[in-house]
């Protein structure tokens, strides 16, 4: 018995050690969501990632997505031409949501420009549950994450402008040494 409460003590103490951000050095740090300052979309592991404007600049959100060049359906196969391309991380130029299919697209720089990431999202209005409205794709003119929640949210240039469209991310911090992959 005394083992158990010993254990259960331990554990409540690691857990509030890990809920404290360490470093933080004013409150006002811990507000979320923070606003997103690169977007990146890779063609190579499928994932868009969101720098955060968050401590020391090296937290990030990251999503999985579709790539796809949107000239190619309906043509020729072209498998053998996108299986030669390098689709590492680039800049996206222009995000859209749409509430009519429930997703998000980013245009990326790349190529002839017409390749983009596209994912799912949840649109909804932040005053009211229930709300329908035609939301075919309308451009995003925020773009926030939160690693409470897990989280992004993209402010939509609609109606009364409090339409968002949200979806799961993951937050993490990125390391300067190797990747623990490559270790």
């Amino acid at each position: 018995m005394n083992f158990t409460a010993s254990f259960l003590a331990l554990l409540a103490a690691a857990q509030s050690i890990a809920a404290f951000p360490f470093g933080v050095s004013e409150s006002t740090d811990l507000v979320a969501p923070v606003p997103v300052t690169k977007l990146v979309c890779d063609g190579d592991s499928y994932k868009c990632t969101a720098s955060l404007d968050f401590g020391d600049g090296r937290w990030v959100a990251q999503w999985g997505t579709a790539v796809f060049h949107t000239g190619l359906f309906g043509g020729i196969d072209h498998k053998e031409t996108m299986a030669n391309m390098a689709l590492a991380p680039v800049p996206v130029t222009q995000l859209n949501c749409d509430g009519d299919t429930y997703k998000c697209t980013a245009n990326l720089d790349f190529g002839d420009g017409r390749w983009v990431a596209q994912w799912s999202s949840n649109v909804f209005h932040q005053g009211f549950a229930g709300a329908e409205a035609d939301l075919a794709p309308v451009p995003v003119t925020k773009l926030t994450c939160d690693g409470d929640t897990y989280k992004c949210t993209a402010n939509l240039k609609f109606g009364d402008n409090r339409w968002v469209a949200q979806w799961a991310t993951s937050v993490f911090h990125t390391s300067t040494g190797a990747s623990f992959l490559k270790q």
